[in-house]
């Protein structure tokens, strides 16, 4: 899990390199609307999380302080914002799923803490174990989950992994659609942002 979260992070790092934050602050700072707020890279980054957390829209803004028209205005100054949060969401579709399919299949061990009573003897002089007290302690024991066949039939009816892949690629096509709109100026600042 921890690799992914470090991929997640590398992914969203490429999208945020992009940006050009200094430019967007000063867009920011000379705008009557958001002149008191700036973004920086962990602001993109808390984005994402929250995205991935799911938090929608309005709650993010919200973690940020800003009204919904606020929020909407800074959307259409940095459009990458749109795409952190929809990365972060894919990401957490795809784990949701191999979560869903572990679930499934089972197998996994899971530890479990649980009480067991624990009976104290003595020998008597006829030398027989007679029950002079009882405690309980916790011990640690390991479990394996089993396979839940119905969650598995759901999944396979549902055929839930092609459709995470087809998010992505309707996601793909989109961009490239917003890139084949440009005209060639936008394109040539675009490259120069770079």
């Amino acid at each position: 899990m921890a690799r992914m979260k470090k991929e997640m992070k590398e992914e969203l790092k490429k999208i945020t390199d992009v940006v050009d934050l200094n430019m967007v602050n000063t867009i920011l700072a000379s705008s009557d609307q958001l002149e008191h707020f700036s973004i920086s890279e962990k602001t993109l980054m808390n984005i994402a999380q929250w995205a991935l957390d799911g938090k929608s829209q309005f709650e993010i803004a919200h973690n940020l302080e800003l009204t919904p028209l606020e929020w909407q205005y800074l959307v259409e100054i940095c459009p990458a914002i749109l795409l952190v949060m929809q990365h972060s969401r894919a990401y957490a579709d795809i784990v949701v799923a191999g979560t869903l399919f572990q679930t499934a299949i089972g197998g996994q061990k899971i530890k479990k803490k649980v009480p067991l009573k624990v009976k104290e003897y003595e020998v008597d002089s006829r030398g027989r174990s007679i029950v002079v007290g009882e405690h309980y302690e916790m011990v640690e024991i390991e479990e394996t989950t089993p396979a839940n066949p119905y969650l598995l039939k759901w999944l396979a009816e549902h055929k839930l992994s092609e459709q995470f892949g087809k998010e992505t690629r309707d996601s793909n096509a989109e961009h490239r659609g917003i890139i084949d709109a440009m005209t060639e100026e936008e394109r040539k600042a675009f490259e120069e942002m770079k």
